[in-house]
This record gives structure tokens, C-alpha cells and sequence, in this order.
């Protein structure tokens, strides 16, 4: 599945007015959290990084005028369809509030979870559909694989049964070639290509 181009997503909605993501936060905590700790990020005081007891998911919290806000949010699915036998991770939704308050916070925070992501599982898989922001993001995570010789590949689901994975050179050759074919608004095509950044 190749990423489907889509507008914001619907918990961007929910997260994005504060007294939506008081009562979303307030849900998320009562379900059940612990603290967790990614090597070398160090939060400031008044924000915990948890992550669900429950599924694959991690917010950063905080306190917004005595009640609890999310400041950034992802969650992960984990397969291993596309990279078969190798298993991959995939971030399902990722979301960071808009407010400048907590920019200073959540601005470097999503690479380096990527990056996290990539060292604990090895394979990255794009999600198969994102917003342009999504698409941005993915863009300067291949940039940055390159610098790290980490492999980088298109999978299209689109022929057969299998996923057929496609080396991809260097970054021109992504731009060249790649963007166009993984990247579009046909839902019949889109939602079956992917961007696979892999370690091995």
C-alpha cells in the first residue's frame, strides 16, 4: 500500500480543540499509562512522555490551565506483510498540537522517536495514508536515512498477491522517480505503496 493522500485525520480533529483533547487526555490516562523513557530525551518539568498499558501508543502530557492536555501523540501497528519475513513498525497516527506554547517541547521529538523506532525495530513502513504533513515528514526521515546508509525502498502492493519491494538509490532518484508513483489521491492505487526505511 503506497500512502493515500488525505486531509487531517479525524483524531487531528479531536486533538486539536483543547476541550476536545482535555476530554481525549482524560480518556487516555484513565485507561491506564506509565511513564516511559526514550533514551536520551529529557522532557522539561511539566511534561511526561507515557505510553499506553493497554496498546502501542505514546503521548507527551502536560497541564493545560489544571487539566491534563496532549501535547504529541503517536500511535504504532506492528505487521510484517510487506517486509515479510522481516517484522516492521508503521505509525499509525501521529498528531502534535499546534499551540506555540509547547512548540519548543514537541518540535524535535518526532524524528527522534523515528529514530528510536528504527533502532528498537529496524524496519519503518510509511502508513498508507497521510496528510502532507505526513509526506514532509517521511521526506526528511529518507533524507535522513540516506546520511545513515540505512536502506531505503518502495513496496507496491498493487500486482499479485505479493509486495514487491524497490531499492531506491539516492534521494534524486526518490524525487525523480518515487514521489509520484507512492504518493497520490487514488484510492484504488495510493493506499497499496509504501516507503520502507530499513536498517538492514
Amino acid at each position: 500500500m503506497s500512502p493515500l493522500m488525505i486531509d487531517s485525520a479525524d483524531f487531528s480533529h479531536k486533538l486539536g480543540l483543547v476541550s476536545r483533547n482535555v476530554e481525549h487526555t482524560e480518556a487516555f490516562l484513565a485507561r491506564g499509562t506509565a511513564d516511559f523513557h526514550l533514551p536520551g530525551f529529557v522532557l522539561p518539568v511539566g511534561y511526561r512522555l507515557l505510553k499506553s498499558l493497554y496498546s502501542d501508543e505514546y503521548r507527551i502530557v502536560t497541564t493545560d490551565e489544571g487539566k491534563p492536555y496532549t501535547a504529541y501523540a503517536v500511535k504504532l501497528e506492528f505487521h510484517n506483510e510487506i517486509t515479510f519475513p522481516h517484522g516492521a513498525a508503521t505509525q499509525v497516527m501521529v498528531w502534535r498540537t499546534p499551540r506555540t506554547l509547547h512548540q519548543s517541547v514537541v518540535s524535535g521529538f518526532p524524528q527522534f522517536f523515528f529514530q528510536w523506532l528504527l533502532s528498537e525495530y529496524n524496519v519503518v513502513v510509511s502508513d498508507s495514508e497521510q496528510t502532507g504533513d505526513g509526506q514532509r515528514f517521511w521526506l526528511r526521515m529518507i533524507d535522513w536515512a540516506f546520511t545513515m546508509n540505512y536502506q531505503i525502498s518502495v513496496a507496491d502492493g498493487t500486482v499479485g498477491e505479493e509486495w514487491h519491494l524497490t531499492p531506491v538509490n539516492s534521494y534524486a532518484e526518490l524525487e525523480e522517480r518515487w514521489i509520484a508513483f507512492a504518493w497520490g489521491y487514488d484510492c484504488d492505487v495510493h493506499p497499496h505503496r509504501r516507503l520502507v526505511i530499513s536498517k538492514k
